[in-house]
């Protein structure tokens, strides 16, 4: 029994990818479960927002700083 041409495409998919799926779906859903109001202070600056809006900053700055950073590559 042959398989659906998509089902081929998922089976060749990188498990890196899909290591990065899974942790951005549990990085999603960390952030629904924490709306609440909070303040964070950076140096002298004191921020007062929603919890879900700095973890959201957080990852971005997380990401922005992997794909900055040179490093090893493997193909």
């Amino acid at each position: 029994m042959e398989s659906s041409p998509a089902l081929q495409r998922i089976g060749n998919v990188p498990a890196r990818v899909w290591l990065g799926l899974v942790l951005l779906v549990v990085a999603l859903v960390f952030i629904l479960q924490n709306r609440a109001s909070t303040r964070i202070e950076v140096f002298t600056l004191s921020i007062s927002a929603p919890l879900w809006l700095i973890l959201v900053i957080a990852v971005a700055v997380g990401v922005l700083i992997g794909i900055l950073l040179p490093g090893r590559r493997t193909r």
